[in-house]
């Protein structure tokens, strides 16, 4: 456990230099010896490989996590240990391990190709036919409705189905009636994991977000202060009590702009890669039905189910 304390500290602690350095260009950071396991090491820049798949927007996060960190360094010295036995046995001059090999680097360089295609790709201004789609469909750019709700869950472990709604049923008169406030019954009574850091507030939600039967409770409630009858979801039986409800309404473009030009340009950029990848699949195919028909026997042959024997139809009496 020692060892992985050292590890993880090595990890997350680098020096003020190397801090500074991880902001500049990816491709330059140091490197730097994280952690060993028999005959393994696993290196930053194993680190580097092992995350260059994934955007780097969030890489970052994915690393801001002593756990992940641990299971990370724990899979590069068990797959890297298992490939020095494979090696030492020498695993690695079968010929059909080392076109895997190969295959294995072409996915690689593939993606990095792909990868410079798009950073290459010089993107000509696209601010006004950005411009031009927003204003042609209005309808698709607007802001989400947001609601903010007050609710008491009922689980059904502890009580039956009737038992629930007639709780619920009866707070909904008092709280009707001013005798009490949602709030207090939530934070006395609601099986809501969360009622002890929101008292059973959800404010400003996308309606969507929520599961379906409580999302179209909530849309029935016309005014704020409405209540709603005993709604059943996965979770038991709700009383749901609207706050205030936001309507959704049209984006002004400066809202939107960047977005929808950032969008333009992906499309222009993936374009991009598709068309050159579609000019290397239009390349002609050189082969011939004798280079291509062994591969039917090359595995063996596939066994055809023997036939049933044909029933014999009943003597007609």
């Amino acid at each position: 456990m020692r060892k992985w304390v050292v590890a993880i500290a090595a990890a997350l602690s680098l020096s003020a230099a190397a801090q500074e350095t991880t902001q500049s260009n990816y491709a330059v950071k140091d490197d730097y010896l994280i952690a060993k396991q028999g005959k393994s090491e696993v290196w930053a820049i194993d680190v580097d490989a092992h995350l260059a798949s994934m955007p780097e927007s969030e890489r970052a996060g994915f690393i801001d996590s002593p756990k992940r960190i641990q299971q990370l360094l724990g899979h590069l010295l068990l797959r890297r240990n298992l490939a020095i036995e494979a090696k030492e046995l020498g695993l690695d001059k079968d010929p059909v391990v080392q076109r895997e090999l190969m295959q294995a680097a072409e996915v690689v360089l593939m993606r990095h190709r792909l990868d410079e295609i798009r950073e290459n790709t010089q993107v000509p201004d696209v601010e006004q036919l950005a411009k031009e789609k927003f204003l042609a469909n209005r309808d698709a750019y607007q802001t989400k409705e947001k609601v903010s709700v007050v609710h008491i869950l009922l689980d059904t472990k502890k009580r039956s189905d009737a038992e629930a709604i007639a709780l619920l049923t009866q707070w909904k008169t008092d709280v009707a009636s001013g005798k009490s406030t949602m709030e207090d019954l939530a934070k006395a009574n609601s099986d809501d994991p969360g009622v002890a850091s929101n008292n059973g507030v959800y404010a400003d939600y996308d309606a969507n977000a929520f599961v379906p039967e409580f999302a179209d409770a909530v849309r029935g409630l016309a005014n704020a202060g409405d209540l709603s009858e005993p709604v059943k979801t996965e979770f038991g039986y709700h009383l749901i009590q609207l706050r205030s409800r936001t309507p959704s309404k049209p984006y002004a473009w400066e809202e939107i702009k960047d977005e929808l030009v950032a969008a333009e340009r992906d499309n222009f950029l993936r374009k991009a890669q598709a068309d050159h990848v579609e000019k290397l699949k239009a390349l002609p195919i050189e082969a011939s039905e004798e280079s291509v028909a062994p591969l039917r026997e090359r595995y063996g042959t596939v066994q055809a189910a023997p036939a049933k024997p044909a029933v014999a139809a009943p003597d007609a009496k």
